[in-house]
């Protein structure tokens, strides 16, 4: 029997490498990107660097304005801890009687202060739960130098603290507000 025939390594090869450089070769084809594809990256990295520009403003911006906002906080809490240590030299005897002092006060102060806007809305009725509240937080408070220092100033303030009549409130009862627990029934802290 005639032995089986064997295609030969070296023609397979050959052959191999002919078929590969017939199909591979052809009009070379560009390695980078087109014209149209080198537009839309530049124009994408335009797009990019204005959005990050933007960013940045923003950012810039936003902390520009919570520094001005910090410094203004600073500056109101600074001015009610001045007006707050200046008790007046006679504190009243009675604190029902300071404590309507300190309503009084409120309501002169609102209209030393506000605009014509502020007190047209206070006089239809804002000074109808704020005086009362102001009355009832003063009374708790249970201190007759809470009330002096409250009635101070609301009577002292700068037009800067024509928005702070809670703080005004709170940083007197903070400061001289009784150490004893309130009565049963009573609150025992500030609501909010």
């Amino acid at each position: 029997m005639p032995a089986p025939h064997r295609p030969r390594s070296g023609l397979i090869v050959a052959v191999s490498l002919a078929l590969g450089l017939a199909l591979g070769c052809g009009p070379a084809k560009p390695t980078g990107p087109g014209p149209d594809e080198q537009k839309a990256a530049a124009k994408k990295a335009e797009d990019d660097a204005k959005e990050a520009a933007g960013i940045a403003e923003r950012k810039a911006k936003r902390e520009a304005d919570e520094k001005l906002k910090a410094e203004a906080e600073a500056e109101t809490a600074a001015e009610l801890e001045r007006l707050a240590a200046a008790l007046p030299d006679k504190l009243p005897r009675d604190p029902v009687a300071a404590c309507d002092a300190v309503g009084q006060a409120q309501d002169a102060f609102v209209r030393r202060l506000g605009d014509a806007k502020a007190v047209a809305a206070w006089d239809a009725g804002g000074k109808d739960k704020a005086i009362p509240m102001a009355i009832v937080q003063c009374t708790q408070a249970d201190s007759v130098k809470t009330a002096a220092c409250q009635k101070s100033i609301f009577d002292g303030a700068s037009p800067k603290l024509k928005d702070e009549a809670r703080k005004i409130m709170q940083i007197c009862i903070d400061k001289y507000g009784s150490t004893r627990k309130p009565p049963a029934g009573m609150p025992q802290k500030r609501p909010g």
